[in-house]
């Protein structure tokens, strides 16, 4: 039977509070990201293409934030690519700006760094409380 009156004992994330922090992060960033995609809908297609596939691109690095191994290279690497997002998609692609696609991705990947960082109990000790 499940616990529904207690109260969490210490400050670290179960493994299922992590699980809903990344799936409510990628609910909420990937509703936002369509309303700021909007903004590029009267882009010629290649345009939009290119668009979309760089967009597609860092949130597949945000993505591997929380589930790769290399959690400071997914972290850098993905920091590096918002950072340089206007500059790929004036130059390379000359994309008109989306103004509000690169903060969108930034605050999508900090929030995902963070949960990532915050202390989570071991799935093993938690089944073993659970036991008791």
């Amino acid at each position: 039977m499940a616990k529904w009156f207690r109260f969490p004992a210490g400050s670290k994330m179960a493994d299922g509070d992590y699980r809903a922090g990344l799936n409510a992060l990628n609910i909420v960033f990937g509703a936002v990201l369509g309303f700021v995609l909007v903004g590029g809908e009267n882009l010629p297609i290649f345009d939009f293409v290119a668009l979309l596939a760089l967009s597609a691109l860092i949130v597949m690095m945000i993505q591997s934030i929380a589930l790769s191994e290399y959690t400071l290279f997914s972290v850098i690497s993905t920091a590096l690519a918002i950072f340089f997002l206007p500059q790929l998609a004036e130059d390379w692609f000359s994309l008109t700006k989306v103004p509000k696609l690169q903060p969108t991705l930034a605050v999508w990947a900090i929030m995902a760094t963070l949960l990532e960082l915050w202390p989570r109990e071991h799935p093993q000790r938690h089944s073993e409380k659970s036991d008791k």
